[in-house]
């Protein structure tokens, strides 16, 4: 499987529907910076509280900031037997429209 995507493949990627985008910033950083419209907010500080939540046969797309805390998610979930691929580049190089709480 793919480990990882570039920001900048996002929209295609999201396009087909196959795939799950989950945001794991924290709060503060949506309510700042906005997210991606459709994107599921678990934080990855309670990360491991939500991801029983998921479906484990979807493929999820995990974005962050940059791509360092969605690295360390992708590979928690990869773990737990769950499909997921890291979007690098994350929310900074994300150029797309987004939402605000």
């Amino acid at each position: 499987m793919e480990q990882e995507i570039h920001v900048s493949q996002l929209s295609e990627t999201l396009s087909n529907g196959e795939y799950t985008l989950i945001d794991v910033r924290e709060h503060d950083e949506l309510v700042e910076t906005g997210f991606i419209p459709g994107a599921i907010h678990h934080p990855m500080s309670t990360f491991d509280t939500a991801v029983d939540t998921l479906d484990k046969e979807a493929t999820h797309l995990v974005i962050c900031r940059a791509g360092g805390r969605s690295a360390n998610v992708q590979q928690y979930m990869q773990g737990l037997g769950y499909k997921a691929i890291n979007v690098a580049g994350g929310m900074d190089e994300y150029e797309g429209p987004v939402e605000h709480l």
